[in-house]
């Protein structure tokens, strides 16, 4: 199982922010006609509608936790919001966050957290809806590791990847100063041949991927450590933003039905979805569907619809990143997210 590296933040591509002739914005066109959520989609000669173009990059290969957006790619609800949306899968080499911000993409897929150091380094990132209230990242131990919380990591041996933000909150929160921190590579062997260990993973993958090697396991919700992240957030640029509302919204409001359909019928989208990860087995993405489930729905997302932020929410993730020098100073977190293209329910 490989790992989804946080992706590097270099101030040096902030300014290539600036340069719009790699977007892939809409095509010219001569007229307007209404589109189905009432807004002005752009039509042809002949008055038939064109579909403005857009590219959305993934923060790893194409899975289950993306489930959302498959979901409105597959039955059409981009297009039907006049979208011609494109989906592009990241991967270990690939930064999501660079593609978004020099124009090669105009949508991409990461973290509160993230967006908020991209912003501290000059790459002016917005996020636009939370696909996961809380982050599905667990600290996987083995079944017999007798762990009641994450106070007894004191001693123990955790395979982790350099520079994680939760685990740099876990250890400030929870004041670890003897745990024997070692590198995640990817590869599960060292957790399982080292007993009483823990491993970094996802509840949507990790778990089943060492259940089909005979390894039984139980895991800490990183959720339930306080850390207040938001989790899969779709984002664009301040400057894509400002020169294209429309498409950014429907690719919102298309993404928030794309994800209703999907909690309902993950296994017929599944397939849809292998297509882009010949790798993943849909067996794995069906149980990426259920395990995801409690991090999507939730009160708030149920009264506010799914892809909900609150401002005290983003405001916590920036405390709690000054508070272990995730970030040098506090910014105005009013300019890193926007519910106003979000549909209620």
């Amino acid at each position: 199982m490989m790992i989804r590296p946080k992706m590097v933040l270099l101030a040096l591509i902030a300014v290539t922010v600036l340069i719009s002739g790699c977007s892939s914005g809409p095509p010219a066109s001569t007229g307007n006609v209404p589109s189905p959520d009432g807004t002005n989609q752009q039509t042809d000669a002949g008055n038939e509608p064109v579909l403005q173009k857009a590219r959305l990059i993934e923060g790893w290969y194409a899975k289950g936790e993306d489930g959302g957006y498959f979901s409105a790619l597959q039955q059409g609800y981009y297009k039907e919001l006049g979208v011609d949306l494109t989906i592009q899968p990241d991967g270990p080499q690939i930064s999501g966050m660079q593609l978004v911000a020099s124009g090669k993409a105009d949508f991409g897929i990461s973290y509160a957290d993230d967006i908020l150091r991209a912003r501290e380094e000059g790459i002016p990132v917005v996020g636009l809806l939370a696909s996961f209230q809380h982050t599905p990242q667990v600290l996987i131990y083995h079944e017999d590791g007798n762990l009641n919380g994450f106070e007894d990591l004191e001693g123990r041996t955790v395979f982790m990847q350099p520079g994680v933000l939760y685990w740099e909150y876990i250890k400030s929160k929870y004041n670890l100063k003897n745990v024997n921190e070692m590198a995640y590579t990817g590869q599960l062997v060292n957790f399982i041949q080292t007993k009483g260990s823990l491993n970094q993973g996802y509840i949507t993958n990790e778990p089943y991927a060492l259940s089909q090697q005979g390894v039984k396991v139980k895991y800490l919700k990183i959720a339930d450590s306080g850390y207040a992240n938001y989790c899969d957030v779709l984002f664009t640029t301040e400057d894509y933003l400002k020169r294209h509302p429309d498409i950014v919204k429907a690719v919102v409001q298309a993404t928030q039905k794309g994800w209703i359909h999907y909690l309902e019928n993950y296994k017929s989208v599944n397939p849809f979805i292998q297509t882009y990860n010949k790798d993943m087995t849909v067996e794995a993405m069906n149980y990426e569907a259920e395990q995801q489930k409690e991090f999507i729905l939730n009160e708030e997302t149920k009264a506010n619809g799914i892809g909900y932020m609150t401002m005290e929410r983003w405001n916590a993730v920036q405390d709690q990143l000054l508070e272990i020098k995730g970030l040098k100073e506090k910014q105005d977190v009013s300019k890193a997210f926007t519910t106003e293209f979000l549909k209620k329910p």
